[in-house]
């Protein structure tokens, strides 16, 4: 996925000085990138977007002590990636998931799909839940290099770690995936086509 920033170091100063307008601009640019990254972390869409959003609020405030040598993505990033590591630790994230857990037991599909809506939708769920079984570190290193495809030095620069570290919680991510997959596939009887 390759993103073109369309915030100009005009745009950037207007916010800076306090131009809403400006802000919105970078707000526009960005958000669907965080809401994904933050969906993919919490896997809950309102939490989500209350992370966003209290992401960009705190953007706003900080907005002033900005440093130039860094992009302006990678510090919006690591605010984004500290915020749902945040929540995770939480007692709601918790409390979550225990009413998730409820609520798939009794979840019946009523809508009728292609059967290859069905596998990509099997698929993310599977990836999901197996995402949700990582460490923090790990996870957050899968979801910024994988599956939102950021370079590996920006990763790095996100979530503060050397690129032995990413490259390392990426292996130990991958292979966690790659085996909870493969039982999650034998148990659960996929849809075939």
């Amino acid at each position: 996925m390759n993103r073109v920033p369309r915030t100009t170091p005009e745009v950037l100063r207007e916010a800076m000085a306090g131009n809403s307008k400006a802000f919105q601009m970078l707000v526009e640019e960005h958000q669907a990138f965080a809401y994904r990254v933050a969906y993919r972390f919490v896997g809950h869409a309102n939490e989500a977007e209350d992370i966003v959003q209290e992401v960009f609020v705190k953007l706003w405030q900080h907005l002033n002590r900005y440093n130039h040598e860094v992009k302006l993505t990678t510090w919006l990033y690591r605010m984004l990636a500290n915020r749902c590591l945040d929540f995770l630790k939480s007692a709601r994230a918790r409390q979550l998931k225990n009413q998730e857990d409820i609520e798939d037991s009794y979840s019946v599909s009523g809508s009728i799909t292609t059967d290859e809506t069905l596998l990509n939708q099997e698929l993310m769920k599977a990836i999901q839940e197996t995402a949700a079984s990582l460490t923090p570190k790990q996870r957050a290193v899968f979801i910024l290099r994988d599956l939102e495809d950021l370079p590996v030095a920006e990763v790095c620069e996100v979530l503060s770690m050397t690129a032995g570290n990413v490259k390392s919680n990426l292996y130990y991510a991958r292979k966690e995936l790659s085996e909870k997959l493969k039982v999650y596939y034998q148990t659960n009887n996929p849809i075939s086509l």
